[in-house]
């Protein structure tokens, strides 16, 4: 009888590696709370929800020179990803690229605050949140996320 072909766990498998995450409730708490949190903020200047200026003020005011002064194209690309990242969280899909998204924002927001803020007050919480996209890069989604699923039922074994 020949041998069989053994299954084994796909522990050295990229996308394994992308979707897996811990079945414990700490990166679900991680997950909801920056959702929330890019949700309001996205929603502000994109949608204008909340009091938030909306699309074209906030388009206006980072392109201009009075503003920020950055490209049309990067500002859309922030507006439009901080709403992707809120949804993304939300849903525990993607979460790795969702926490190295948050990073990345929150390193821009650092790197404004640092040169004209008012002083490491300001830069308090979004060192936090540079903090908690890094955690969520590195433990992937949590328990009740679209990644587990995808990593349990989908991804379980490669022969």
């Amino acid at each position: 009888m020949p041998d069989l072909v053994r299954l084994v766990p796909v522990t050295n498998n990229p996308v394994y590696l992308f979707f897996h995450s811990p079945r414990n409730l700490g990166p679900l708490v991680l997950r909801m709370t920056l959702a929330g949190f890019f949700f309001f903020h996205g929603a502000q200047r994109v949608l204008g929800w909340f009091g938030g200026a909306g699309w074209n003020e906030t388009l206006h005011f980072w392109t201009s020179s009075n503003g920020l002064g950055w490209p049309s194209l990067l500002v859309a690309l922030f507006l439009a990803g901080e709403l992707l990242v809120s949804i993304s969280l939300f849903l525990g899909l993607f979460t790795r690229l969702a926490g190295l998204a948050v990073a990345g924002i929150m390193s821009g927001k650092i790197a404004i605050l640092a040169q004209h803020g008012p002083g490491f007050a300001s830069l308090e919480l979004p060192i936090l949140l540079w903090a908690a996209g890094l955690a969520l890069l590195c433990l992937g989604g949590g328990a009740l996320s679209t990644d587990r699923a995808i990593s349990e039922n989908l991804l379980p074994v490669v022969g």
